[in-house]
């Protein structure tokens, strides 16, 4: 029997819920920290990116795949081969 194979492609429900999003300034302190990203985790993303693109040899042909990574014991997250620690 040939199996059929699934449809390739990007589809959209017919029927969806439209639900407002406040405005940044009627959150609370812990909301804002909790939803937006400071400058400073900005700097720091960014230079993680760069080191893993370097890693990667500048092309994002060859960026590394999840399977590729360690994984930190403690929390669970995925660790980029360039940020491993030598022992």
């Amino acid at each position: 029997p040939t199996r059929k194979r699934p449809r390739e492609g990007v589809s959209f429900s017919e029927t969806v819920t439209v639900r407002p999003i406040p405005h940044s300034c009627t959150l609370s302190a812990l909301q804002r920290r909790r939803m937006y990203t400071t400058s400073m985790e900005v700097r720091q993303n960014k230079t993680k990116s760069k080191k893993e693109y370097r890693y990667d040899g500048y092309d994002w042909r060859h960026a590394t795949e999840e399977w590729e990574m360690s994984v930190d014991m403690v929390t669970g997250e995925l660790i980029h081969p360039a940020h491993e620690q030598l022992v």
